[in-house]
């Protein structure tokens, strides 16, 4: 998993719109917790050759919803995981939507849930590898504010077979 502490997150910097701090449930004991913002957008990168080489993987944005969960509504997300150099895949989420449906998930503010953003092919070896991008943003600037997002980091995995 990449930790919250290496993903890039627009408005990060500032205290009034994300909240860094310890949390107990958490892998690598930080979390961000959102605070308010009018722009989502969180980024990361990792090489692959700290992945399974020859590998389908999935990518997911492991998060807890908070009390003041808002924001998100109708919000579509631009979610982009691909190998820097090629084409990434790309996809639209919706994180209001995802919570709403019954995937074996449930809508309680104790429970890390995982969104996922996409999936690539990890071609590298254990040598020599490629850099992977992936990234969740608005696709377009809502001009209302978004709040409640607790967020742990990325979990890349292998893909499970369908």
């Amino acid at each position: 998993m990449l930790s919250v502490m290496n993903l890039s997150i627009l408005g990060g910097d500032f205290l009034h719109f994300w909240d860094w701090h310890p949390y107990h449930e958490s892998r690598f004991g930080n979390i961000a917790e959102l605070l308010k913002v009018r722009r989502f957008e969180i980024r990361g990168r990792m090489n692959t050759r700290d992945l399974y080489p020859r590998t389908p993987c999935s990518v997911y944005v492991v998060l807890k919803i908070a009390d003041n969960y808002s924001g998100f509504g109708d919000v579509a997300i631009e979610a982009v995981v691909g190998v820097v150099g090629q084409e990434p895949s790309r996809r639209s989420i919706c994180f209001d939507e995802f919570l709403s449906k019954d995937r074996g998930r449930t809508r309680i503010q104790d429970v890390w849930m995982e969104i996922e953003l996409g999936e690539f092919f990890n071609e590298g070896g254990l040598i020599d590898g490629d850099e992977i991008k992936m990234s969740a943003l608005e696709s377009h600037e809502q001009l209302h504010w978004k709040c409640g997002l607790i967020i742990q980091g990325i979990e890349i995995r292998p893909t499970k077979i369908r």
